[in-house]
């Protein structure tokens, strides 16, 4: 009896375990064929047109005017971006922000005083839980994850197309940032766009996935772990559609400055040098002393900006 029992849930636990298997390797494989999928036409689609928008403007102490600003396109995009600029109906430059997840309209404040220009910062379209603790949270917030990084792309040229509606902002020195998690972002965007005059590009990757796998190093202890799971995070992320090298080089003809970190914990060596080679003329290197951008590490900041002072306007 007690054989027939142990081999009843031995016959059970194979099954199961080959069932597992089976449903695992044809979930990857439909992830990976998803993840590249072409989506230019349907970036288009998706931007649609400004069909609504709020905007709250205020004040600063130093008496730069800062716009938090809503928008809502007709095909049910939706997100939000803070500028500062000093008031003015002058034709102004402008740096549209794409910066970390966490920072998002947040890293106009690293500017300070913008001085003659106007800097925009993006939120991510994303409306899934901010804090994702445990591995059922984690699974709910997949799915909005995966459509922010598909609408950030339609976000950035739906937002383009309200500032060219602006009278303060010049057309012609329209230059998108990205920085750390923005840089693919912002190369598809001025790749697609040539609206977009000219893109800086910050602390990024060549290889995204590459870059995706040192995160999970950074957070993983085990190592046999790290391929897999920084491939998985690159399917899900879109990474082959967000493809920085060949995005970068289809900016050209217009500007591009590339900026690395010598003591980047975050950006694996070399990659900044290939980012660099894979663009196309005209392009300029650069380089911050100190380590990878975030809140809080003012020093990085203060550099970047004094680099991006005696680059700009991009030639």
């Amino acid at each position: 009896m007690i054989r027939k029992i142990a081999g009843f849930f031995g016959y059970v636990l194979k099954y199961t375990v080959v069932t597992v298997v089976i449903v695992l390797v044809i979930g990857l494989t439909w992830l990976r064929w998803e993840s590249h999928l072409p989506r230019d036409e349907w970036f288009d689609k998706r931007r649609g047109q400004v069909d609504g928008e709020l905007i709250e403007n205020s004040i600063t102490a130093d008496g730069q005017l800062s716009a938090f600003v809503t928008l809502h396109s007709d095909t049910g995009l939706s997100f939000s971006f803070r500028i500062i600029r000093y008031p003015t109906d002058e034709p102004l430059p402008v740096l549209l922000v794409l910066g970390g997840h966490r920072t998002g309209s947040d890293a106009v404040e690293l500017f300070g005083n913008v001085g003659e220009r106007a800097v925009m910062a993006m939120d991510y379209p994303y409306d899934g839980p901010e804090r994702v603790r445990g591995l059922g949270a984690m699974l709910q917030a997949v799915p909005p994850a995966r459509q922010g990084f598909l609408d950030t792309v339609p976000a950035v040229s739906l937002a383009v197309d309200w500032l060219l509606d602006q009278t303060w902002v010049d057309a012609e020195q329209l230059i998108i940032v990205g920085a750390s998690l923005g840089v693919p972002f912002a190369a598809t965007a001025a790749a697609r766009d040539p609206r977009i005059k000219g893109a800086i590009l910050v602390h990024g990757a060549f290889d995204n996935r590459l870059w995706l796998q040192r995160q999970v190093e950074r957070r993983v202890e085990t190592k046999i772990l790290h391929w897999p799971l920084g491939t998985i995070l690159y399917w899900l992320a879109y990474g082959p559609v967000l493809n920085t090298p060949e995005r970068t080089a289809r900016i050209s003809p217009r500007p591009v400055l590339i900026i690395g970190a010598r003591n980047d914990e975050r950006t694996p060596a070399g990659q900044t040098e290939r980012l660099y080679a894979a663009a196309k003329e005209p392009k300029l290197l650069r380089w911050t002393g100190g380590r990878h951008i975030q809140p809080g590490r003012n020093e990085v900041v203060q550099e970047l900006l004094r680099i991006a002072d005696e680059e700009l306007p991009l030639h």
